[in-house]
This record gives structure tokens, sequence and C-alpha cells, in this order.
């Protein structure tokens, strides 16, 4: 049995803010582009380097295997 697509879940206001994107660019060239392609063309390294900086480093390693 196939399976279907399955939507991706992201944030409504994510998702809005796509959607109006998508709307700029059909208005500026005429073009419908989906979401799908949209979303290809987002540059995922400079979002990574933005969030791995405000993210706080709160990792506790635990390196002695001995029982306590």
């Amino acid at each position: 049995m196939a399976k279907g697509r399955v939507p991706m879940q992201v944030s409504p206001v994510f998702e809005k803010k796509l959607k109006e994107l998508q709307k700029k660019i059909m208005k500026q060239d005429g073009v419908v582009i989906s979401l799908r392609d949209l979303t290809e063309q987002v540059d995922l390294k400079n979002i990574e380097d933005a969030i791995l900086k405000e993210a706080k480093a709160d990792i506790k390693l635990s390196l002695d295997r001995r029982r306590r």
C-alpha cells in the first residue's frame, strides 16, 4: 500500500509568512511558485547559524560510568 504525501508541520506563523512571500513573488514576477519550491530556495545555512548562535548550551554530560 502506497503512502500519501505527509504535509510538513510548521508553526502557523511560519506558514503564513511563506504564503505572504509566495503572493509577493506572484505579484512581482507573475510566476506562481509552490511552497515546496519556495522552501527549497531557503538558505538553511544562515538560519542554522542564527539559531545556533542564540541557543543556550545547557547540556550535562556524565562521563563517569561507575555506579553512584
